[in-house]
């Protein structure tokens, strides 16, 4: 079996909402900061008592895998072809004989026939690089502005890039064993799997940290910065003094792709597949 294997990219996915923007909608909705349901229903905090504290800008990562796997090959199989009438005692087909028997009640004869088949699997992945959940708005939110970077070290004195803590490798090994098939096959003429997207996405958002001034109490609201989204966060993260580099993140190679068979006897031939970086995801 062969394996080719795309370039890796990181992409910063650019904010799609204004700065302005996305404060407002964090001081629209700064009491979230503060928790929900019925408990919360009854000291829910006023607007007026809840004061800003601090932001941050922060790049969440989550993972894009995505390829194919080709499967070509032979078999033998008979066929079991009705006779046109009970009269029928021997059909001739391309100059050989069949004779004709009586199967389940009905004329018919057997064809032994060669099978050619031809088998393509499609797969993709978007997996969160934290959790490792699934990430189902991926798809939207791609194709939007964003910008590619050789490493992460380049972010600015306000922005937090969290690291993964998913690397491409597991990743890699979970999409091609979601593609490995056993076929029923006499000879197989041709197996392939093509990994034609390994890339790591970072995506926006905003923290905004509010303080409950009668209650003493510290809040977070987290705003995202391309859908405009709201979820209630923990606190401000501390940024990360030294970041993984792109050669651990995308720890992909012939023994890491061996895994998938181990002690097995598939010869695995890793090769690079060149993917034009101007494509559409």
């Amino acid at each position: 079996m062969e394996i080719a294997l795309a370039d890796q990219h990181i992409f910063i996915l650019e904010d799609r909402l204004t700065p302005d923007d996305i404060r407002q909608r964090a001081m629209d909705r700064r009491t979230g900061a503060f928790g929900s349901g019925l408990g919360n229903l009854l000291q829910r905090p006023k607007a007026d008592d809840i004061e800003f504290v601090n932001s941050q800008h922060r790049l969440e990562p989550f993972w894009h895998v995505g390829g194919q796997a080709l499967y070509v090959y032979e078999r033998g199989h008979e066929y079991t072809v009705p006779a046109s009438g009970a009269e029928v005692r021997e059909v001739a087909v391309h100059g050989e004989s069949h004779p004709v028997t009586t199967v389940a009640g009905r004329a018919a004869f057997v064809l032994h026939a060669t099978e050619h088949c031809r088998e393509e699997v499609r797969e993709e992945m978007y997996i969160d690089g934290v959790s490792g959940a699934p990430v189902t708005d991926a798809t939207s939110i791609i194709g939007g502005p964003r910008h590619e970077e050789a490493e992460l070290g380049t972010a600015g004195d306000n922005t937090v890039v969290v690291p993964p803590a998913h690397h491409a490798s597991s990743l890699v090994r979970q999409l091609l064993a979601s593609m490995l098939k056993p076929v029923q096959a006499d000879a197989i003429t041709e197996e392939s799997m093509t990994l034609d997207h390994i890339d790591l996405y970072y995506r926006p958002w905003w923290a905004f940290e509010f303080h409950w001034k009668p209650k003493d109490k510290r809040g977070v609201v987290e705003i995202d910065a391309l859908t405009g989204q709201m979820r209630q966060g923990q606190a401000l993260m501390p940024k990360v003094q030294r970041m993984v580099s792109r050669d651990v993140l995308f720890d992909i190679g012939a023994d890491t792709v061996g895994l998938l068979v181990p002690g097995g006897s598939i010869a695995v031939k890793v090769a690079r597949l060149a993917i034009d970086r101007n494509r559409k995801p």
